[in-house]
């Protein structure tokens, strides 16, 4: 495991004699440059989030209050969070409580039921620059219990179009820039991190126990070991190209036939784990190049002289990151989705409604 500093919050716990010394230990050597305390106003919200018509009246809130906190010393109360990266001190509300009040307006899209069942689940993301909207949309509205985030990468000034990510994180590993950002939103979160990417020797342990895998990577050989393994596992893959909006939601966990939705046959997958580069022929089977957006097909010819890379914006990448998690979260809920490849292009639908 990489060392957890880098990207790992500190949860500390008053009522543990262990946890209590080290919050004074950091708090008497000035690690802590910023300390934010606003547990009270947690504690009202949650009062809320149990009695709705609390919010509008003080005697009702006093008595949910009084419910919630009977038996419970106020004075120990929470978790204190440290961020070793930033030096910050936040005070927040125990695990349950703090998921509880943290996906409450996600009510009536998914219910308590489903993120109940969502924080058992796991996601396996391999690649994270149209990754990391995938990853953080998921622990946003806890489309899963769990992450594993893979990425050798660092991120770089032309990133930053795509990642989000601040001029102070710079060559930071792009797995750091992800894991820093949840546990900013989300201490609770579980994370594990693969530092050197997915490869054929980890790939086995990478998805071990996940319920879906996004493949959000730029090697062919490692899509190709990404289907293989997901077919053998018997577990979905989810795969965003962000042109067009397309989306691929691949059933490996049903008796489907080939690999992307029939595209490849299994022979010309295992060939494809043996390729170190891309050939007009392997793109054209996992992209379907024809129907691609215009700009898209006229770009491609330009990658390696005109162009670094295949051209992405923000906009292409948040949409299909928000896309992605949507059907990585309704996968985890055992939901029907069909083994398809969909596009959902905006652009396609702005251009004709100008021109009518």
């Amino acid at each position: 495991m990489p060392t957890t500093h880098l990207w790992k919050p500190e949860l500390l716990d008053v009522n543990v004699e262990s946890d209590r010394i080290r919050l004074n230990a950091l708090r008497e050597s000035g690690s802590i440059l910023e300390e934010y305390d606003t547990l009270d106003s947690q504690v009202a919200e949650w009062a809320v989030c149990h009695t709705p018509a609390a919010k509008h009246d003080p005697s009702l809130l006093a008595t949910t209050l009084g419910t919630l906190m009977a038996d419970r010393d106020w004075d120990s109360f929470g978790t204190w969070t440290f961020y070793p990266w930033s030096g910050r001190l936040v005070h927040v509300l125990p695990e349950d409580a703090f998921i509880e009040v943290r996906t409450n307006r996600n009510r009536g899209k998914i219910t308590k039921e489903e993120t109940a069942a969502l924080r058992t689940k796991t996601v396996g993301i391999a690649g994270l620059s149209v990754g990391q909207s995938t990853a953080i949309a998921l622990a946003m509205e806890r489309g899963c219990g769990r992450l594993k985030l893979a990425d050798f990468d660092v991120v770089e000034l032309s990133n930053l179009n795509r990642i989000r990510c601040g001029l102070h994180e710079l060559e930071l590993p792009k797995w750091v820039v992800a894991a820093r950002a949840i546990a900013e939103f989300d201490p609770y979160f579980d994370i594990e991190i693969y530092d050197e990417g997915v490869n054929a020797d980890n790939l086995a342990a990478f998805m071990e126990g996940c319920d879906v895998v996004v493949d959000a990577c730029d090697s062919l050989a490692i899509k190709a070991h990404l289907r293989l393994q997901a077919a053998a596992q018997g577990c979905p893959l989810v795969m965003d190209t962000n042109d067009r909006g397309m989306l691929d939601i691949e059933r490996y966990d049903l008796p489907i036939q080939g690999f992307v939705h029939g595209r490849i046959d299994e022979a010309t997958m295992h060939a494809f784990t043996e390729m170190d580069r891309w050939t007009p022929e392997a793109l054209d089977a996992f992209v379907d190049v024809a129907n691609a957006s215009e700009r898209g097909r006229m770009s491609l010819p330009k990658v390696g002289s005109e162009l670094v890379s295949w051209p992405q914006t923000y906009t292409g990448v948040a949409a299909g990151g928000a896309h992605a998690a949507e059907a990585c979260r309704r996968l985890a809920l055992g939901e029907n989705l069909p083994d398809a490849r969909i596009t959902m292009d905006l652009h396609e639908q702005l251009t004709h409604t100008a021109l009518r």
